[in-house]
């Protein structure tokens, strides 16, 4: 049977892809912390929509997200391991040690528990979408922990699809320019106070994406018709990495 898992499926990304994926009629566990706004994609969307609270930090919370797919469907055959953090704007000189450990313990051990615990009930053939950031393929001043994740992402995304390649399992990571949603509103406010400027004036195409532009793109990957493509980092990002 097809479905998926997804975590950070409360935000803006994961909703957008937990909206496509029950389009093509496809059951999806959602995970997050925010119990209220799963309930709200459960009422929106119906029964293929299996709400599951959940800290992607905590190991034994992780384990029992893919335990819980495992008891609803036995297998999945698609995983978008989403959920992450912007952290605090500061320079590497400034930055709160604690504050670092936490964006790397959320954007990057997540990612790695995900793995870790999902690879196993995911079937063979299947396929899995890491999200990354544009921030993950260059640098940005003040974002040291966040650069820093994200450019782990990839680096294990790549590890990942060498390891399951032999049993058809793909592993992708997306990388995301400036989104429109809450977490571009907050860097932005951190970054640029209230001068104007947003991260769209950085952008060739001139504007914030939007988190279905990502979507399209995460659903194709967890896709037959991406058969061939794994090991690979996608920029949904208006040439923003190009430039």
């Amino acid at each position: 049977m097809s479905a998926a898992v997804i975590t950070g499926a409360g935000g803006a990304i994961g909703s957008a892809v937990v909206r496509r994926l029950v389009a093509q009629a496809v059951p999806v566990l959602a995970v997050d912390r925010d119990a209220e706004t799963l309930a709200a994609l459960h009422e929106e969307l119906g029964h293929l929509v299996v709400p599951h609270v959940a800290d992607v930090t905590d190991p034994a919370q992780v384990e029992g997200y893919a335990a819980a797919a495992r008891e609803h469907w036995g297998t999945v055959d698609r995983f978008f391991n989403n959920a992450g953090v912007e952290g605090l704007v500061a320079p590497i000189t400034d930055y709160p040690v604690d504050e670092f450990d936490r964006v790397l313990t959320i954007n990057l051990r997540g990612i790695f528990l995900g793995l870790k615990y999902v690879l196993p009930v995911l079937a063979d053939n299947g396929a899995v979408v890491n999200t990354s950031s544009s921030l993950g393929l260059v640098g940005a001043p003040g974002l040291g922990a966040y650069v820093t994740s994200k450019h782990g992402v990839v680096g294990i995304t790549k590890v990942a699809a060498l390891e399951q390649a032999a049993r058809g399992v793909r592993v992708n990571a997306v990388c995301p320019g400036p989104i429109a949603g809450r977490m571009i509103n907050a860097l932005e406010a951190a970054a640029f106070g209230d001068s104007g400027t947003t991260f769209a004036s950085f952008v060739p195409m001139g504007r914030h994406g939007t988190a279905d532009e990502v979507a399209a793109i995460v659903v194709w990957l967890m896709s037959p018709d991406a058969s061939f493509v794994t090991g690979t980092a996608h920029a949904v990002d208006g040439a923003f990495t190009t430039a």
